[in-house]
């Protein structure tokens, strides 16, 4: 799990606790169960956002762009990259790449998109996809 993750975790837990304090004042019953189902609400955010799933090294993958292949800079937890990941299968002509665990990769996703680190970011030879449909990037391989 990388810092990101635990300071998100740790700023939730921080947020449910002053949550369930400020009802809590209130109703003894509603602060617990709002503690406890916050509580819940976070560890499963965080197991979520916590998962590693594919990657492929930037170096690796950046000299495998061609207009046959796919090139997707993703990163845990993102709704849009898990929809793609289930959607796409195992395509052997689509490579991913965890912009949370390469910091080329992160910086190339952040040159291509103003500085942002919007995901997924698509490469298909010089097409660049933000945020594509499966469809979009089917026709495009």
């Amino acid at each position: 799990m990388d810092q990101r993750t635990r300071l998100s975790i740790l700023l939730g837990f921080l947020a449910v606790l002053v949550l369930a304090i400020v009802i809590g004042v209130e109703s003894l019953t509603a602060g617990t169960l709002v503690g406890v189902l916050g509580c819940l609400v976070v560890l499963t955010i965080g197991w979520w956002s916590g998962r590693r799933g594919r990657h492929t090294a930037w170096a690796e993958a950046s000299a495998q762009i061609a207009p046959s292949r796919a090139l997707v800079l993703w990163k845990p937890g993102c709704v849009y990259c898990e929809r793609l990941l289930l959607s796409l299968g195992r395509d052997s002509r689509v490579t991913w790449v965890n912009v949370w665990q390469d910091e080329q990769a992160n910086a190339r996703v952040r040159e291509l998109n103003g500085g942002d680190e919007l995901t997924p970011t698509v490469i298909i030879g010089d097409e660049v996809l933000r945020n594509p449909t499966v469809d979009e990037i089917r026709a495009l391989l």
